[in-house]
């Protein structure tokens, strides 16, 4: 007996009764999910309910949802509906032998014996009422990334650093790689199977075109074509949702497992018939990251290239060392897991964390990639990418495993500046000039998200010039600089400065050149000098500016700091920092907003202790007309700023430009009288600016007697 004969169909009052034909499409089928999910909050929030049991409430709630819907008929009653008149605990108990009969019944290998739905009747009507009306497959293309989003994202941030990847950002790399039918593919990290579900999709679209007029044929073969994904995830309730969501939608039998990815020495005895070493064609994956879940078991980083130290030597560049580090984070060693797995000629789309792409201390990274294969492409996604859940910025590296590996080859390089959501995780939409909406041809607002068509574009995306107008282009790998596979350096700064280094009338100089040249003062250890923290203790002692990175505005330090400390700390670093008129200070590190602005010390300034987060640049005497009032110049041109910007990578929530700051190039008037024109112009406005400080700090109440 099903749930549906606690129905009276005849009766009267069920007239209004919901057929399949009647649900409706959601634009936004998360908001609705948050709506749910308030209200279960609100309910349970005293009571000993953590998030994890209450997802795997709900995601049962939305299974008998799901499989309602799918094996209804256009003109049937569904039973995921309150029914005239149907009391709180008669619809719990219709929906709990609902869950019972037709989705544990279904799916028992994979649903635990004693699995039900446990939430009151209350909840579980609330649930239905919010939910009933709509259409789940047409609302969402991925039904449970929505869900998981709202219901689980926040504990598995917590526990193991895991955040499930929009649904944009997912099709986005299918498309781009464009997997082939029959070919194997896996997801070591699947979570609950996004990637998988958008490659049987795509597949799925494949099939109509080809067998147009024949959907017998393409059912079948989309059943024999699940086979052929695998997912891998250490979460046995995620591992268990994965499978059966796919089972679902493809009628299949889908392979995916509950393990440790990393750890294939423990794989069980059926995993290891399926998961081996070079039999995959495509990986799509969105590992685990964080500096809070490191590996550190010795068993397990013996079998990583990657988790020995690299040393960079100056002639041969990186080199693996036998010593073993202490720990590393699991996303780099996914990134060696994935290439393991890969066979020669096969394609692997990875989300890793921005700093990868670029931190001087991870470029042994590259060196290693670059060893095992092509790298096909370079994606950075908006900051809002995985927002509100981190505000982690990430990059995506599409790469080709190969064992003849070609000196140059062109690399696909983008910066997505526009994903479709803001920081709230609320949709954006394209505006006209007017301020109203774009319409599409369906009337639907349209989501500004230039992931939409990003891999169409990038099939004929330009060489990078300087004109270039897009925000996507191809660059080749000899053009890369220091192993920065960051797009917007390029986009913004390199090919300019390759104009003005072909140019008449400018010398192009990195910072390391003026340092090796003796115009830029550096330490015993070769770096620009920094300040220095003093402690939150010592802060109130007295009248001594400690300079923070939010005292650097408009060539000046705001000596009205509210962190000020006594004369006797005071004496403690003066001779360390040496503060004197004419250095230069540059915000290394902070707030992304404040990296790149600069001060210039005058002799109003020299009393004052500086902040570990600011560069110290002092210049020394020369024969070259270089001054501070001319590298102050410099360092302010929109060209030099936007080379910072592009060095600049969060970790974190912190932006740093770190040592990377030798790498910056100058453009300098080659010729000398010109520079000593610039000094003289830039000295005039400090002079000025020293005169109305002055002025303001001599007012009194009796000026005007």
């Amino acid at each position: 007996m099903t749930a549906q004969t606690e129905i009276n169909l005849n009766d009267k009052n069920n007239s209004s009764l919901i057929k399949k034909k009647d649900l409706k499409k959601s634009n936004n089928l998360k908001s609705v999910f948050n709506e749910i999910n308030t209200q279960l909050y609100a309910k349970l929030k005293n009571t000993d309910t953590d998030t994890r049991t209450r997802s795997k409430e709900i995601v049962n709630l939305l299974l008998c949802k799901l499989i309602d819907e799918i094996y209804k008929t256009e003109n049937e009653i569904l039973e995921f509906q309150i029914c005239n008149s149907e009391t709180k605990v008669k619809l719990a108990q219709r929906i709990k032998i609902f869950f019972m009969n037709e989705v544990k019944e279904k799916y028992k290998n994979l649903i635990n014996k004693g699995e039900q739905i446990n939430l009151t009747p209350e909840l579980i009507y609330i649930t239905v009422e919010k939910l009933q009306k709509y259409s789940l497959l047409k609302s969402s293309r991925d039904v449970f990334n929505d869900a998981f989003e709202v219901f689980v994202s926040k504990i598995l941030k917590d526990q193991a650093g895991q955040f499930f990847t929009p649904i944009n950002i997912v099709n986005f790399m299918v498309k781009y790689l464009n997997p082939k039918l029959g070919s194997q593919i896996l997801d070591p990290a699947c979570g609950h199977g996004g990637f998988l579900i958008s490659c049987f999709e795509l597949w799925s679209d494949k099939l109509s075109k080809e067998l147009e007029n024949n959907q017998k044929i393409k059912t079948y073969q989309e059943f024999e074509l699940v086979n052929n994904l695998y997912g891998i995830d250490k979460d046995l309730f995620l591992a268990k949702i994965s499978k059966i969501y796919l089972d679902i939608l493809s009628g299949g039998n889908t392979n995916i497992f509950c393990e440790d990815s990393l750890i294939k020495k423990y794989y069980s005895l059926e995993i290891q018939k399926f998961i081996k070493d070079e039999s995959f064609d495509y990986i799509f994956t969105n590992p685990p990251f964080g500096a809070k879940i490191p590996i550190e078991k010795k068993e397990v980083l013996r079998e990583y290239e990657l988790a020995h130290i690299w040393k960079n030597y100056q002639e041969d560049g990186w080199k693996k060392k036998d010593k073993l580090m202490k720990r590393q984070p699991p996303q780099i060693l996914f990134i060696e897991r994935c290439i393991q797995l890969l066979r020669n000629g096969g394609k692997l789309g990875i989300v890793l964390p921005e700093g990868i792409f670029g931190n001087p201390s991870d470029r042994y990274i590259w060196k290693f990639l670059r060893s095992k294969g092509k790298i096909l492409g370079i994606i950075s996604l908006d900051k809002n990418a995985f927002m509100p859940y981190t505000c982690n910025k990430t990059s995506i590296l599409f790469f080709e495993k190969q064992n003849k590996i070609p000196e140059d080859y062109e690399i696909d390089f983008a910066s997505v500046k526009s994903i479709g959501h803001d920081k709230d995780g609320k949709l954006c939409y394209i505006l006209n000039k007017d301020g109203s909406y774009k319409i599409d041809e369906e009337g639907d607002k349209i989501i500004d998200d230039d992931l939409k068509d990003l891999a169409l574009r990038l099939k004929t995306a330009q060489q990078l010039k300087s004109s270039n107008t897009h925000d996507y282009f191809k660059i080749r790998l000899s053009q890369i600089q220091n192993n920065i596979f960051i797009p917007s350096y390029y986009l913004t700064v390199e090919a300019r400065l390759n104009n003005l280094a072909k140019a008449e009338g400018y010398e192009i100089k990195k910072i390391r050149e003026l340092v090796e040249d003796g115009i830029i003062y550096t330490n015993k250890g070769e770096y620009i000098p920094r300040g220095n923290e003093i402690g939150s203790r010592v802060y109130g002692l007295g009248d001594i500016p400690f300079i923070r990175t939010s005292e650097i505005s408009n060539w000046e330090v705001n000596l009205d700091s509210n962190k000020k400390t006594s004369k006797e700390v005071y004496e403690q670093y003066k001779k360390k920092q040496n503060v004197e008129r004419g250095d230069i200070l540059l915000v290394k590190d902070g707030g992304s907003n404040l990296i790149g602005k600069t001060a210039f010390i005058t002799e109003l300034d020299t009393e004052i202790i500086i902040q570990s987060h600011i560069y110290q640049i002092k210049i020394l005497d020369n024969q070259f007309a270089i001054d501070p009032y001319l590298i102050l110049y410099l360092l302010n041109l929109d060209i030099v700023q936007k080379q910072i910007k592009a060095i600049t990578f969060i970790q974190g929530t912190i932006a740093t430009i770190g040592n990377r700051i030798m790498d910056i190039k100058l453009p300098i008037p080659s010729d000398l009288e010109k520079r000593s024109n610039i000094s003289k112009y830039i000295k005039d406005i400090i002079d000025k600016k020293i005169q109305t400080r002055k002025k303001m700090m001599n007012l009194s109440m009796d000026f005007f007697n």
